[in-house]
C-alpha cells in the first residue's frame, strides 16, 4: 500500500507542458493530453475520472486516509492514498460545505488563481513510485495549459474549492487500485469523521 509522504515531494519537470491542452476523449470521463497542433501525445496515459467518496481513518497509525472511488465503469475501482491531519480537514470542510470567516490556503490559492485570470481544470494523480504519490494541477491561463506539480491532497483540496474535475492515471489506479467490494467486505464500521481524530493544535488552524 503506498502512502502519500507528509513533505511536499521535489517537483517533477514537465518540459513543454504549456505546449498541451486537456481534452475528453469519449463519454466514458478519461481524457489524453493533446498537443496543441492537435496531434496526441503517445506517451501519455489516458486518465480515469474518479470522486471523492469518504474520509477515514487508518486504525493502526491514526492516520487519515483519502478514498477515492472511480466515477464510471461496472467495477468502480478504489484508490487510497494516506495524507496529513491538516489536508484531511481542508478536504472534509469542503465536502461539508463549511464555511470559515476567513480564507484557508487552498481557499486563497483558490483567490489568487481566479484574480489572475486563471482557472483549475482539472487535476490528476498522475503516478506513483518509492511508495509517493505524485499530482499535478492543470491550470489554463490566457490561452496556455500549465501542469503544476502538487501534492495529491492539496490538489484534491483545490480542485474540490474549483469544482474541478479529479483524474487518476490508469496505470496508478490499475496497479494500486482495487475493487469498491473488497473494500466492502473489508470495513467493520462505518468510516470515522475525520475531524473528530484531529488533535487540539490542528484544530486551531481552521478557527479565527
Amino acid at each position: 500500500m503506498f502512502r502519500c509522504r507528509w513533505g511536499s515531494p521535489e517537483p517533477q519537470q514537465d518540459k513543454g507542458s504549456a505546449l498541451v491542452s486537456l481534452q475528453r476523449r469519449d463519454d466514458s470521463g478519461s481524457f489524453h493530453i493533446i498537443r496543441k497542433d492537435g496531434q496526441m501525445d503517445k506517451n501519455r496515459q489516458p486518465n480515469v475520472e474518479v470522486n471523492i467518496n469518504y474520509l477515514t481513518i487508518d486504525q493502526r497509525t491514526g492516520a487519515p486516509i483519502v478514498v477515492m472511488k472511480e466515477k464510471e465503469g461496472a467495477s468502480k475501482r478504489i484508490l487510497l492514498i494516506w495524507i496529513g491531519e491538516s489536508e484531511a480537514g481542508a478536504i472534509q470542510m469542503q465536502l461539508e460545505n463549511l464555511v470559515l470567516p476567513r480564507p484557508m490556503t487552498h481557499d486563497l490559492l483558490k483567490t489568487m488563481i481566479e484574480t489572475l485570470e486563471g482557472a483549475v481544470t482539472g487535476v490528476c494523480v498522475h503516478r506513483a513510485e518509492e511508495q509517493t504519490f505524485y499530482a499535478q494541477v492543470y491550470l489554463q491561463r490566457n490561452g496556455d495549459s500549465l501542469n503544476i506539480d502538487a501534492r495529491p491532497s492539496d490538489a484534491i483540496a483545490l480542485a474540490l474549492r474549483c469544482d474541478a474535475p479529479i483524474y487518476v492515471a490508469e496505470k496508478v489506479i490499475e496497479d494500486h487500485g482495487f475493487p469498491e467490494d473488497e473494500l466492502e467486505r473489508a470495513r467493520k464500521r462505518d468510516p470515522k469523521d475525520v475531524l473528530q481524530n484531529l488533535d487540539d493544535d490542528t484544530l486551531k488552524q481552521f478557527t479565527v
